[in-house]
């Protein structure tokens, strides 16, 4: 990963407003608010943002390392393994911070056994 473009310090800085902002909108919305009724709202449309995000983040590190591995089959593995752990973890844990936990260890185990 290239971390001395200024593309990267730009991912690094949005995400933190964007993760600060989805913790700290809550607090600062008054409770007649109609924007923090329609954002708590059950069904509501901002209710996929936090797995989104998460989605996001994944594709943004994993991505570029998928490609400049893609010359070798064989580190492409531990990749797939994790996505696939972190997919099937989502389905039947129902919690994105769980799946994509499992993910990253399923991800770290084969990265072991590869080596």
């Amino acid at each position: 990963m290239n971390v001395d473009g200024l593309g990267f310090w730009g991912a690094v800085i949005a995400m933190a407003a964007i993760t600060y902002l989805t913790r700290a909108l809550p607090f600062m919305l008054s409770e007649r608010s109609r924007l923090l009724r329609h954002l708590s709202r059950e069904g509501s449309a901002l209710a996929a943002l936090g797995p989104s995000l998460l989605a996001g983040i994944a594709a943004a590190v994993i991505v570029p390392d998928l490609l400049a591995a893609g010359e070798q089959a064989a580190t492409i593995g531990p990749y797939v393994g994790g996505l696939v752990v972190t997919a099937v973890a989502a389905r039947l844990v129902s919690n994105a911070g769980v799946a994509v936990l499992l993910g990253m260890a399923g991800y770290g185990v084969l990265l072991a056994l590869a080596a």
